[in-house]
């Protein structure tokens, strides 16, 4: 009787089976919620650069309006001047280098870039494009982000491009990617643009 009450007294432990059969679901949640879990992340980052992109159009728009046009900032050198141009309205953590590198980085830890574009028809018709590269890193035209604030005839207008969900404008048909150099034309009132890669 003795023995009796000491074999059922002895705890049963895992066999190896059920230890594999738990560590093969593990795996295939693992495999799951991994992928999303990196969508999510770089759906964040997507976000983070449409909130910066939201500020610098704001002052893209604010320039355009009080100097009716981009007639003043001809280069990107006048246009992130120091005291003035889209300086004058960021924050200290946004202002552009006179070369257009951004003191805030991307999501990716890379500077942001601005490009501008002007219309040989008319001096004061012109396009602002701020660039981010994206997770690769480099304007390639690939997986580029782009925000473009255009002034033409007098009207202002802005589109993005690269984004999931992108902002659109009637005045502008596109933005995209040239290996040349970044030009602007207008047919109408409306404006294609492309920023150097």
């Amino acid at each position: 009787m003795k023995n009796l009450s000491k074999v059922r007294k002895r705890k049963k432990g895992f066999t190896l089976v059920e230890i594999l059969v738990v560590i093969v679901i593990i795996g295939l949640l693992f495999a799951i919620f991994v992928p999303r879990i990196d969508f999510a992340s770089n759906s964040a980052r997507e976000t983070g650069v449409k909130s910066d992109f939201r500020s610098f159009e704001l002052v893209a728009e604010q320039l355009m309006r009080e100097n009716a046009g981009l007639s003043k900032h001809e280069t990107v050198a006048k246009l992130c001047a120091a005291n003035g141009g889209l300086n004058l309205y960021l924050d200290d953590a946004l202002k552009f280098s006179t070369t257009g590198s951004s003191s805030q980085n991307d999501p990716w830890n890379k500077p942001y870039t601005v490009q501008l574009v002007g219309s040989a028809a008319n001096q004061n018709n012109g396009g602002i494009i701020f660039l981010s590269g994206g997770k690769d890193g480099s304007l390639d035209g690939t997986n580029d982000f782009a925000m473009a604030t255009v002034y033409v005839n007098g009207v202002i207008s802005s589109e993005t491009s690269g984004f999931s969900s992108n902002i659109e404008s009637n005045a502008i048909t596109g933005i995209t990617a040239d290996a040349a150099a970044g030009a602007m034309t207008v047919t109408g009132n409306t404006a294609a643009l492309k920023y150097k890669k």
